[in-house]
């Protein structure tokens, strides 16, 4: 199967994105560990999307997440500089556990990391672990540097990715290029190869979509002036 991981899905920006056809994506799989984000997501009428109520981490277990719901919603504290943020008690999974439950050996898998600051200890067990391998391509954002305490470790990943030989992702500055959310999701799965051609089934999604104003005006998505 062809399967794409969105781990931050907050209210379903990239969801919204990578259910376009043209990726022919078996099973999408929305990690989001804040209940005010649940309703988006499980609003979405499609019967490849499984919404999971918790994050992925390096461990399973129950953890503060500070200021949830926000785009910026963070298991550590100190990336809040200022003011007190609200908090929720929210569900996480160790990453390789998850993987080893829920996903098979011949599985294509596109996996998308925007989680502000959990991603390097995401990468970090998946490698640990030999799950990481199995990626077909990754799109990681390291939100590690905006954590005070943290930021030395987006470094080591980088020098941890570098060491292990593997080619099979890309960091967030490299390939999140474009002018909507949308676009940039999109760019980075192109250049992946995980685009295919189904034009007629295309049309009618981004004309749906379109309408329910899930995206940008139709004539901007086919380049009509």
């Amino acid at each position: 199967m062809k399967v794409f991981l969105d781990v931050g899905a907050h209210e379903g920006g990239t969801l919204n994105a990578v259910r376009d056809p043209k990726y022919r994506f078996d099973r999408i799989y929305c990690f989001e560990p804040a209940s005010a984000c649940w309703p988006a997501l499980e609003s979405v009428r499609d019967d490849r999307v499984s919404v999971c109520r918790f994050g992925l981490w390096h461990r399973t277990c129950k953890h503060t997440l500070y200021d949830p719901g926000s785009v910026g919603a963070s298991v550590f504290a100190d990336k809040f500089a200022t003011g007190t943020p609200p908090v929720e008690v929210c569900r996480f999974v160790r990453a390789t556990d998850w993987f080893r439950d829920n996903v098979d050996a011949g599985d294509e898998i596109f996996l998308k990391l925007n989680c502000e600051g959990a991603e390097v200890d995401i990468v970090e067990d998946l490698l640990d672990s030999g799950k990481f391998a199995r990626v077909r391509s990754a799109m990681i954002d390291p939100d590690i540097r905006k954590i005070s305490s943290q930021a030395h470790r987006e470094r080591d990943l980088r020098e941890r990715l570098l060491a292990s030989g593997l080619t099979n992702y890309f960091m967030e500055e490299d390939v999140m290029i474009g002018a909507t959310h949308r676009a940039r999701i999109q760019n980075w799965l192109r250049l992946a190869g995980a685009e295919t051609h189904a034009p007629v089934r295309q049309l009618a999604y981004v004309t749906s979509e379109a309408f329910h104003g899930r995206r940008e005006p139709l004539r901007a998505t086919l380049g009509v002036r």
